[in-house]
Formats: structure tokens, C-alpha cells, sequence
């Protein structure tokens, strides 16, 4: 009988996961994953309609009760202090009205913008990276990189200073590993309340500073942000921060790599990207789908329903699978090829809906700056690792490490690109 695997899988299977994604989607539009503990939703309308609320699922608690199976409810307090007390009050675990309100208070630092004013400093990122690229040849992509973009982004966004980055791979795997897949070990959880903790003290130590000298940084912005008088208690605030801290970075270095080694297969989406500098934006929202960096989200059932003939109960868990929903052929044509032509208003990428992601503004403009000065910069990118070594998470795909070799494009061939 078919199952899927959203625990050893994205490892053992890498690249192929995507298959096993799109098997699950065929196999049933709802069906009880014995390997996963959890339900399987993979056609895009449901998971569609899973994201924009028109079924009964919530987000309330989803990450912490799916990662801490392991842990008995009363011993979560005790073994894990930092998650048990600020993981309930993350925005991505939370629902309507308390979700609207943190929402609310973030978004005012996530503009369009304020997101915009940050592309000189993103495209001057990008030059210093490929400028290193270029000198080294053949580099570790990962983490000299894919990690170096968005974490600098964040930072300097933030205000935080920039010796904190050195720890940013730490926590990210910390955190990452923990709750992105079922079945975490204790060992993990502990290593994720530590990260916790960790970015904590960094926190509380920078907003001490801006209570006596606020600074023009989204820091003091969100320590001063207000809505009616509403404001961001303390343990909200250091929830945000770490959100903000890791998936505002994690996400977009992962679909980096991912990226790069999918052009690393494709020459004929090298050029056709440096070709048409002012078809960007779309080529980067085709890429995003294609490589699917997050294989799916869980969610929990809110109140006892039946979908597709099966009986949900409230309390079970659920993985909308954006991997399966993004390769739907009720919905692409022709989803298994890399098309720039396509119309990606159907994506379920950024995960429509309330919770859709904060920062999708400033993940996409960092990865259109990336992509376009990449294929202009160099003539291909060549992957040595073989096989590649996948992270064990299905919710943010990602590698351990990528090396890579560059191959500089010759004077008279570089081209001038334009971003979205």
C-alpha cells in the first residue's frame, strides 16, 4: 500500500521527494499517512482551501504539538522551558483574533516600501557574494553564499550586529530540525530550546539598548510599534524575533540553493533568464515552484469534518502538501517542466490565506537580484556533490552543504540586468 515518508524522505530521497509528493497527490486527495502519523492533502483545491480557511484546520499549537510527539504534555514545561513558554505566542502558531492583531502590528515593517528601499543594499550584498564566487571558483554554496544574502538582510534590517551571524547556521538547524518534520528526537528539541534561549539574551540585550536610544532599525520599530494602543508584549516581540530571525532568512537561502542547482541542470534556463532581464520576476516565481523549497505545511483539524469520503477528528494533524499541489495537472499544464511563460497566480508557495507569509516581498526581490546578477555574472554553475546531501525536513528543503564550481562569463559577454 502506497505512503509517504515525511520523516526520512526528503533526506533518503532528495531531488526524488518531488516524486514521492506527486504519488501522494495521485494516490488519494485525502488519505491517513501510517509512516507520518498524519493526514495527506495533495491536490491543489483542497490544499488551497486548507490555506484560505474553508475547512475547519487550524494553526493553534501545529508546530509545537507536531514536533514534541515525543514529549508528554506535562514534561514539556520542564525539559523544554524556552519553547513551552514563547513558541504558543509565534504568529505562525497562533489563529484569528490573535493572529490578525500580531499580524497587524508586524506588518508595518514589511512594506512595499520599505521592502523596496532595501534593494540597494541587497544588489551591493549580491556583488560583494559573487565577487567572492568569482575569486574562489569552486566554493561551499550553502553557507558562503545562499546563507550570507538573506541572513546580512535581516540583520542590517534589524539592526542587530553583525557578529551575531557566525551563529545563524546554529540556530536555524536548531529550530529547523525540531519542528519541520515529525518524530523529533529530545536530543533536537533540546538543541532548539538552547537556540531559543541563545537568541534571547541577544534580543533582550539590543532592545535594552533602543528603550534609552531608539534607532532607525525594525527593532526599535517593533518595540515602539502600536495599533490603537495596542502593543507587542515582551515574550510576542521575542517570538517575532525569532521567526523574523530564522525563517526570515532560512527560507530564502534554502530556495537559493535549491535554485542554483536547478540552473546548474538547465542552460537553457541560464540563458533564456539573462535573455530577458524584464521577465525576472516571473522566471523567479516559476523557479520557486519548481524547486519547492517547502514541501508542505502541517496544520491540526479544528472541529470533527469529512473531506473526500474520510472521516477527520478534531486534535488530528494534517500536512497540506504544497509540493503536490504545485505539480498538479488539474491546475498547471505541463507541471514537471520549467516553463517561464507560465502564470504562477495559482502558486501555493508563500501559502495563501492569513498566515501568508510576511515576507514574501523581500524574499522575492533578494532572490530576483540574486538570479539575475548570477546568470550575467558567470556562464554556468557546476554542483560537485554527488548525491546531494538533503537536509531530513520536508517543511523547509534544504541541503547540509553544496560545493560548487563557477564558471566566469568572458568581458564581451556580460549583459547589464534589469530586477523586478
Amino acid at each position: 500500500m502506497f505512503d509517504i515518508d515525511l520523516m526520512s524522505g526528503p533526506a533518503s530521497r532528495g531531488l526524488e521527494f518531488i516524486e514521492d509528493c506527486n504519488a501522494a497527490r495521485e494516490h488519494s486527495p485525502v488519505f491517513w499517512s501510517e509512516l507520518s502519523n498524519t493526514w495527506i492533502i495533495g491536490r491543489h483545491a483542497d490544499v488551497s482551501d486548507g490555506f484560505r480557511g474553508r475547512k475547519p484546520l487550524i494553526n493553534r499549537g501545529r508546530l509545537f504539538t507536531f514536533a514534541l510527539g515525543a514529549v508528554s504534555p506535562d514534561q514539556r514545561a520542564k525539559l523544554l522551558p524556552n519553547m513551552h513558554r514563547y513558541m504558543p505566542s509565534w504568529i505562525l502558531e497562533v489563529d484569528p483574533p490573535d493572529h490578525t492583531r500580531l499580524r497587524r502590528l508586524v506588518m508595518v515593517a514589511f512594506t512595499k516600501r520599505i521592502v523596496e528601499n532595501m534593494r540597494g543594499t541587497i544588489r551591493a550584498r549580491v556583488d560583494e557574494l559573487l565577487d567572492y564566487a568569482e575569486s574562489s571558483r569552486e566554493v561551499e554554496f550553502n553557507e558562503k553564499i545562499a546563507r550570507l544574502l538573506p541572513g546580512y538582510i535581516v540583520f542590517k534590517m534589524l539592526g542587530m550586529p553583525e557578529k551575531y551571524m557566525a551563529d545563524l547556521r546554529e540556530w536555524s538547524n536548531a529550530l529547523v530540525l525540531a519542528l519541520s518534520r515529525p518524530g523529533t528526537s529530545i536530543e533536537e528539541l533540546r538543541a532548539c530550546d538552547e537556540a531559543i534561549a541563545q537568541m534571547n539574551r541577544i534580543v533582550l540585550e539590543e532592545l535594552e539598548k533602543r528603550r534609552t536610544a531608539p534607532q532607525d532599525d525594525l527593532l526599535t520599530e517593533l518595540l515602539h510599534a502600536t495599533d490603537e494602543g495596542d502593543k507587542l508584549t515582551i515574550e510576542e516581540l521575542l517570538g517575532v524575533m525569532h521567526i523574523l530571525i530564522v525563517a526570515g532568512h532560512d527560507t530564502t537561502a534554502n530556495t537559493m540553493t535549491l535554485i542554483t542547482e536547478a540552473l546548474s541542470r538547465r542552460p537553457d534556463a541560464w540563458d533564456y533568464i539573462r535573455d530577458n532581464p524584464d521577465q525576472i520576476l516571473a522566471c523567479v516565481n516559476e523557479l520557486m515552484r519548481y524547486v519547492a523549497m517547502s514541501a508542505g505545511q502541517p496544520k491540526f483539524v479544528g472541529a470533527d469534518f469529512e473531506w473526500h469520503g474520510q472521516q477527520l477528528r478534531k486534535g488530528q494533524p494534517v500536512v497540506l502538501l504544497i509540493a503536490g499541489a504545485n505539480r498538479d495537472p488539474r491546475v498547471f499544464d505541463n507541471p514537471e517542466a520549467l516553463d517561464f511563460s507560465r502564470n504562477n497566480i495559482d502558486s501555493q508557495v508563500f501559502a495563501p490565506g492569513i498566515h501568508h507569509c510576511i515576507g514574501h516581498l523581500l524574499a522575492k526581490l533578494q532572490l530576483c537580484e540574486f538570479v539575475s546578477a548570477l546568470v550575467n555574472r558567470f556562464e554556468s554553475v557546476q554542483v560537485l556533490d554527488d548525491p546531494l546531501n538533503f537536509m531530513p525536513t520536508f517543511a523547509f528543503r534544504g541541503m547540509w552543504g553544496m560545493n560548487v564550481r563557477f564558471q566566469t562569463r568572458a568581458p564581451n559577454q556580460l549583459t547589464n540586468s534589469s530586477s523586478a
